[in-house]
């Protein structure tokens, strides 16, 4: 898969035929997932198809969605997660990785918010401890006359916006993200979605490391927009060969050494 032309062409889905998919194409997308070694140590998830979406889908107002509005869709993809370090990246990267396949299968999806995970357990029967960290809408999409098509891409920060070079607060150029060979890279990773496009991650470029931030909030859950922006730096990365890997393993002074402000965590880092 040339991921950047897929990113290119990504899309969020609200408007979904009833049609179910064929069992061929969502097996293709749950193996990605699958197969996934993810951005943490230990693997530590398991994923869940639910083909009786118009069932779920009656019993999940104001329990989950878009905004809180729910999303009526055939089929509904779920993580969940034993709870350890960066475990909610972790599942965003995994996600974001299967909503992917199914963009390149010609397959629309939704990432889908969680108000009431307790009881959302319950109409979905999943048991144990492991807490559920990422809900999509998966299904053909419907573009019919009578409706709007919503799928158009958010608007997304500039590329010197997205960054800075050195140190926190020290400009990045477009033309030092070229003198770099990164602004491709960073022209793809710009479209990674998140919550409310609130676009809430910064980079640090130094050398042959480059630093993820992403704002401190309220809600936990939008460390999984960390996870979707590493994933879109690295198949961006990849595809242009610059060859690398993240690190969550963050030293204690990497923080101060780089000046990163208290309204931001340090993520981790992709050595090139």
């Amino acid at each position: 898969m040339k991921y950047s032309k897929i990113i290119e062409e990504m899309r969020t889905v609200r408007d979904y035929k009833e049609e179910p998919v064929s069992p061929a194409l969502i097996e293709e997308v749950i193996e990605t997932g699958k197969s996934a070694a993810g951005i943490a140590d230990g693997r530590n998830v398991s994923i869940l198809f639910i083909d009786h979406g118009k069932e779920v889908f009656e019993r999940l107002s104001g329990k989950a969605g878009y905004f809180g509005k729910m999303v009526e869709a055939p089929h509904y993809i779920v993580i969940t997660s034993k709870i350890f370090p960066n475990y909610l990246e972790n599942s965003g990267y995994i996600m974001e990785l299967m909503r992917l396949k199914a963009r390149e299968l010609g397959l629309g999806t939704c990432w889908l918010s969680i108000a009431d995970e307790k009881t959302l357990k319950e109409i979905l029967a999943i048991g144990g401890e492991e807490k559920i960290t990422a809900f999509a809408a998966i299904g053909h999409s419907y573009k019919g006359i009578f409706k709007n098509d919503l799928s158009k891409q958010s608007s997304r920060m500039g590329l010197e916006e997205i960054g800075f070079l050195n140190r926190w607060g020290s400009p990045c150029t477009l033309e030092d993200l070229e003198a770099r060979g990164l602004a491709n890279v960073f022209y793809h990773t710009r479209l990674a979605p998140s919550w409310g496009n609130r676009q809430p991650w910064q980079f640090i470029i130094d050398k042959d490391r480059i630093l993820l931030t992403i704002q401190k909030e309220e809600r936990e859950d939008l460390r999984l927009d960390a996870g979707i922006v590493m994933l879109y730096f690295e198949k961006a990365a990849h595809d242009d060969g610059l060859s690398g890997s993240w690190s969550l393993d963050v030293p204690e002074d990497m923080k101060e050494t780089y000046g990163v402000p208290d309204d931001h965590h340090l993520i981790g880092y992709y050595s090139i």
